[in-house]
């Protein structure tokens, strides 16, 4: 799809980014995203130099072209991580999901970063009795055993919720919240380099090597004698670190937004102005914007596909679910990259001896801000990493950089999601 976000057209810009690369420096830290901002103010508040070195403008990436949910939780459903690690384990993983959106609310107060954060909650919502059920023993498990305070919703509460017939009930979390993803990058970018991070934007750091004690990063602009190297690329690793990239696939997700709608017309689609997905492998998932229009989303295709094509596939998707918007034209188009993982969660530590977080699969907003800023403290000062840093960061069968299976499992995905109806 063209380059044409919504979130772009009303967002201050971030920092330029346009300084040159210092000689050296304690850390550089590949990527300005979420993860790389926040990595670099923790350093360069604890009085660490450090440097970010971004291949195209701050954020160009999924930190400005996401939806703008803050999601508790993982991609993952919890009943199979309980079945996987045990509950305990479990436990401490959804503790740091919660911890990643106490730590963005408070990020976003202390930096005073004007970017619509609202915790309204998130509804999950399901289109027929067996994915209703899947709801129902999920909200008995994060209520019984995770102390969440999740409202299992039926139809009647779910048409009250979401304007659409085509659902028969919902799961609501009031953790769940939205905010304007690129304000929130730019406000992000901005507290780095306040804190005094440089950051060199149109600069792609291109290999890595080992000097003695230290690491020597060259760029396209140069190069960089550190410490320390933090890479922060998730869903757009690229072969600078061979290792990383094999252990994240680059999913598209695309995504419509409306013309603003008229009041009436938007308190009938979404009432509460809560986020919503549904419980589909394909999901979709969509809110209002500050200015009143539906923001769409969803993997249109996992075959290559053109700009007019994916935008037909959405506005269709989304006129079947809210009739009432046949009539509504879509201005704005685009779409990013959604870093998955073989085990489908996030993972922050050491990949053959270099820091890295990523693999946010879809939930990044909270987690990768969260991540970014642990990796930054811990590299200042010692603090531990999350619980996720002990999960293993397995790598991909027969992948290489180049998904030649995502035809596949679309397919696989399609199939199960007509298994679920």
């Amino acid at each position: 799809m063209p380059s044409d976000c919504l979130w772009h057209e009303s967002t201050p810009p971030p920092p330029t980014g346009g300084g040159q690369i210092p000689e050296r420096a304690d850390v550089a830290v590949v990527g300005g995203g979420y993860t790389g901002l926040a990595a670099a103010r923790a350093l360069a508040r604890a009085g660490v130099s450090v440097a970010v070195l971004e291949k195209e403008s701050l954020g160009a990436g999924a930190s400005t072209r996401n939806g703008g949910f803050v999601l508790p939780g993982f991609q993952l459903d919890m009943a199979v991580l309980v079945q996987r690690l045990g509950l305990d384990r479990s436990r401490a993983l959804y503790q740091d999901s919660l911890a990643s959106i106490d730590f963005l609310k408070a990020l976003i107060g202390a930096e005073c970063i004007d970017c619509d954060f609202d915790q309204g909650g998130h509804i999950t919502v399901a289109e027929s009795p067996r994915q209703y059920r899947a709801l129902a023993a999920s909200s008995h498990l994060l209520n019984t055993s995770f102390g969440a305070a999740t409202t299992l919703l039926g139809e009647r509460e779910t048409r009250h919720a979401v304007g659409s017939p085509r659902y028969c009930g919902g799961l609501l979390d009031p953790l769940g919240a939205r905010v304007h993803p690129a304000r929130l990058l730019s406000g992000l970018g901005h507290a780095a380099a306040i804190a005094g991070a440089t950051l060199v934007t149109d600069t792609i750091a291109t290999r890595f090597r080992r000097r003695g004690s230290r690491t020597v990063v060259e760029s396209s602009r140069g190069r960089i004698e550190v410490d320390q190297l933090i890479l922060a690329t998730n869903g757009y690793s690229g072969p600078f670190h061979p290792g990383l990239r094999r252990r994240i696939v680059p999913i598209g997700s695309h995504i419509v937004a409306t013309a603003p709608l008229s009041n009436s017309l938007a308190a009938e689609i979404l009432p509460g102005g809560r986020v919503v997905s549904d419980s589909r492998n394909l999901l979709h998932y969509f809110r209002i914007s500050p200015d009143r229009r539906l923001v769409f989303g969803g993997r249109a295709s996992f075959m290559r596909a053109s700009p007019a094509r994916l935008r037909a596939i959405l506005q269709r998707d989304m006129t079947d679910i809210f009739p009432q918007l046949s009539n509504s034209p879509i201005e704005f188009a685009w779409s990013g990259n959604v870093g998955f993982t073989r085990d489908h969660m996030p993972h922050a530590g050491r990949v053959d001896g270099i820091l890295c977080a990523g693999g946010y699969c879809g939930h990044g907003v909270a987690m990768a801000t969260y991540l970014g800023d642990r990796l930054g403290q811990h590299v200042a000062s010692g603090v531990p990493l999350p619980a996720v840093a002990a999960l293993d960061f397995p790598l991909i069968p027969l992948y290489n950089g180049h998904p030649w299976f995502l035809p596949l499992a679309g397919g696989w995905y399609r199939f199960r999601d007509w298994l679920s109806q």
